[in-house]
C-alpha cells in the first residue's frame, strides 16, 4: 500500500512533523537522544528531501540580496537555475560520499536515518540564520558586517553535522568530523565551480 493512501494524500503524518522536528532541534542542541526520533526507511527519507526545498527560497534571498560578484549582472532567473543546479550537486556528493564510507565500515542500516536527519536538519539551519536575514534587509547592518556572524553561524551548521554523523550514524567523533568536513570541502569546490561558471557567462 502506497504512503500517499495510508496518509490519507498528505506528504508527512502530524506525527512524523513532530517527531523530525523534535529530533532536528535536539540536534541543533546537541542532544543524542535525537537519534530515537527519525525514521530509517527509504520512503520516508526519499520524502524528506522536501524539508531542504521549502527551506530554499530563504536561502535564494541571501543570495539576491548578496549575490556572487561574477553573478552580480546575471539574471534572477539564472541566479537561481546556477544555485539550485550547485545545491542538486553538493546534496549529491555528500551524500554519495557518505554512503561510500558507512558501506565501508558496514553502517548501511543507518544511512536512510541520517539522510532524513540531515533534509530536516535545514529547518534549524535556516531558522539561525534569519536573523542575520532580518538585520539584512531592514538596513540595520551591512553585509560587510554581517559576514563574520555568518561564518560562524556556518561553523555550527557543520559542527551539528558532525553531531549527527557520530549519534545517528554509531561512529567515532573523528570520522564524523571527516564527514563534516567533507561537507565543507564539497561546499567550497561548487562554490568555487560556481564562481567559475558566472566568470563564463
Amino acid at each position: 500500500e502506497s504512503t500517499k493512501k495510508k496518509n490519507g494524500g498528505i506528504l508527512f503524518t502530524k506525527e512524523e512533523i513532530k517527531r523530525n522536528l523534535l529530533g532536528s532541534l535536539e540536534v541543533a542542541l546537541l542532544m543524542p537522544v535525537a537519534r530515537k526520533r527519525f525514521g530509517k526507511t527509504y520512503n520516508e527519507a526519499v520524502r524528506s528531501f522536501v524539508i531542504p526545498i521549502l527551506m530554499f527560497p530563504f536561502a535564494m534571498a541571501l543570495v539576491y540580496a548578496h549575490p556572487h560578484p561574477n553573478l552580480a549582472d546575471a539574471s534572477n532567473n539564472t541566479i537561481a537555475l546556477l544555485y539550485s543546479l550547485r545545491t542538486f550537486l553538493t546534496w549529491a556528493l555528500f551524500l554519495g560520499s557518505v554512503y561510500w564510507i558507512v558501506k565501508q565500515i558496514d553502517r548501511k542500516e543507518h544511512f536512510w536515518q541520517f539522510v532524513i536527519a540531515t533534509n530536516w536538519l535545514a529547518v534549524p539551519a535556516t531558522v539561525i540564520f534569519l536573523p542575520v536575514m532580518w538585520m539584512l534587509f531592514s538596513g540595520a547592518h551591512t553585509w560587510a558586517e554581517l559576514f563574520p556572524f555568518m561564518l560562524s553561524m556556518v561553523g555550527y551548521t557543520y559542527f551539528f553535522t558532525a553531531f549527527a554523523a557520530a549519534y545517528i550514524l554509531r561512529l567515532p567523533w573523528e570520522l564524523a568530523g571527516f564527514i563534516a568536513m567533507i561537507s565543507f570541502m564539497i561546499n567550497d569546490w561548487t562554490g568555487q565551480l560556481l564562481s567559475f561558471v558566472g566568470e563564463i557567462l
